[in-house]
């Protein structure tokens, strides 16, 4: 037995060099000795000695060095093209429009503020590498780890956030959608790997929606409905994903719509605050004026763009933010617009498609959840700038100023290369020891 280990170890590692994906190294010896083994099975029951059959069998694999060149072929790591060109040119115009806007207004988008963007831009794109280099299977290994986290210091900081303000030297009051938003995104991929290995325990149903009603309460503590909202959708993919039942599905979308409107109303302010955000058209006083904004610069619009207006850059609120689309709307043209958003659609079409080429079950799920996380910030984005909704807190990715945004949306980027660069590798890598015994 020695021997046959022997040559056929020698035999899978000939293979092995030419498959340039190291992290499938291991799953390819194990299959070609099963093979191997199997072969030679074969010859010695035709009556071959054990010698013989060990060669004949690897005379029957064929070359190793070609066999290892059309595995390389199949396992071969490559980022998501088409995401990363689209996602290349989405990062290159933003930063070009946000130049346009510091270099006419610089009240708008100050020096500092601009260098920011460039920072947070090399930065996110970093991160994104390093995510795409690293195997994102890994990552379910610390699940717990990420969800106790995120939640522990979301709880510390909206508990007591001048505290906190006092020992980080940073203000982080008034930025609790930034906060609130990092928590939605590091939950969502933290449940994502929790989720499905708790569906055969006892009390399944019970511990999933538990895990779930925590992070939605913390958000709502946090006064950002909308980011419960959000949360509550990414939930239900979730628990889709982690093969719930439907009825369980609908209990959670009453509950949830439930709980949200009921802290909604718990307060008058509140009760007229969502009247005005439903009834935006008609009313144009407080919050809703920036919808009256949208509507006279769209009007105003036309195909080919009116040029750099410092007017509107000096007269509407959060235009390098939450309405930069309406800017580059005004600015560059409905045509420019319009190649935007076919491109902005084609993305999330591809995305979708792209996941249904996931073999391993945790990287489908993960790549389908960051593909709703980028679909709602896009479409929700467009669909504001179009006045199309009452005006919310939303940024569009890599067009917006907002560097956490920025940095956050280009690791989900490196994610998605990373899950789409191993689409091959099913096996998962789940620590048994980490997982709940009861």
């Amino acid at each position: 037995m020695g021997i046959d280990n022997n040559l056929f170890d020698k035999f899978t590692e000939e293979v092995c060099t030419q498959i340039k994906c190291t992290e499938v190294h291991q799953d390819i010896k194990e299959e070609l000795a099963c093979h191997l083994e199997d072969i030679k099975g074969e010859y010695i029951a035709q009556g071959s000695s054990f010698q013989e059959a060990e060669k004949l069998a690897i005379s029957h694999m064929g070359d190793s060095e070609k066999i290892g060149f059309d595995l390389n072929k199949v396992y071969k790591k490559a980022p998501e093209y088409k995401t990363l060109i689209i996602c290349s040119l989405f990062v290159a115009f933003g930063l070009f429009t946000q130049f346009s806007i510091f270099k006419n207004s610089p009240k708008v988008m100050s020096y500092s503020n601009y260098i920011t963007t460039i920072v947070c831009t090399l930065l996110g794109s970093l991160i994104g590498i390093t995510a795409y280099l690293f195997d994102y299977r890994k990552l379910e290994n610390y699940s717990w780890h990420i969800y106790f986290i995120t939640n522990f210091v979301f709880f510390l900081i909206v508990s007591f956030p001048y505290k906190i303000n006092l020992i980080l030297g940073i203000n982080l009051v008034g930025k609790n959608f930034d906060i609130a938003l990092a928590t939605i995104i590091l939950n969502s991929i933290a449940l994502n790997g929790i989720l499905p290995r708790l569906t055969n325990l006892k009390y399944s149903i019970i511990k999933k929606l538990s895990l779930i009603a925590l992070c939605i309460y913390l958000i709502l503590i946090s006064d950002q409905y909308f980011c419960a909202a959000l949360f509550s959708i990414f939930s239900i993919i979730l628990l889709v994903n982690s093969k719930i039942n439907i009825r369980y599905i609908l209990a959670t979308i009453g509950a949830s719509i439930s709980v949200i409107c009921f802290a909604m109303f718990s307060t008058q302010y509140r009760y007229y605050r969502l009247i005005d955000l439903l009834n935006f058209r008609n009313n144009t006083s407080g919050a809703n004026y920036l919808n009256e904004i949208i509507q006279k610069i769209i009007l105003d619009s036309n195909l080919f763009g009116n040029g750099i207006s410092t007017e509107i850059l000096s007269n509407t609120p959060v235009i390098n933010e939450g309405l930069i689309y309406t800017y580059i709307i005004y600015t560059f043209g409905w045509v420019v617009a319009l190649t935007l958003l076919i491109l902005i659609l084609f993305l999330l079409t591809n995305l979708f498609r792209t996941s249904k080429s996931i073999k391993n079950q945790y990287g489908r799920n993960l790549f389908t959840l960051i593909s709703f996380i980028l679909a709602v910030e896009f479409l929700l984005s467009v669909a504001l700038n179009l006045n199309l909704i009452p005006f919310v807190s939303a940024f569009m990715p890599f067009f917006s100023y907002s560097p956490f945004s920025t940095v956050v949306n280009l690791a989900l980027i490196g994610i998605i290369c990373s899950i789409y660069g191993r689409k091959n590798l099913s096996k998962s890598l789940v620590v048994p020891k980490l997982q709940l015994n009861n």
